[in-house]
């Protein structure tokens, strides 16, 4: 997937311990999307290996933030 540029100068860096195959993992089946009131789209899946709710937010079609949502761990739990 292609990226935006702050994705690559910035979230890389910031969050490296959350592998690219979690992130395809995702966008291929997402267990929840929502799109911001910016039009960015968010998508959500649980990572096994981490414990930890991935969020994923996508502008324009190309990957543009992740992390690990603390927020949906505890509101959803685990899966």
């Amino acid at each position: 997937m292609e990226t935006t540029n702050y994705y690559e100068q910035r979230v890389r860096q910031k969050h490296p311990e959350i592998r690219d195959e979690w992130v395809e993992r995702v966008l291929a089946n997402p267990y929840h999307t929502e799109t911001q009131p910016d039009g960015r789209i968010r998508y959500y899946g649980f990572i096994e290996e981490a414990g930890k709710w991935l969020r994923l937010v996508i502008e324009d079609g190309r990957l543009h933030n992740r992390f690990f949502d603390r927020d949906k761990l505890r509101r959803w739990g685990r899966p």
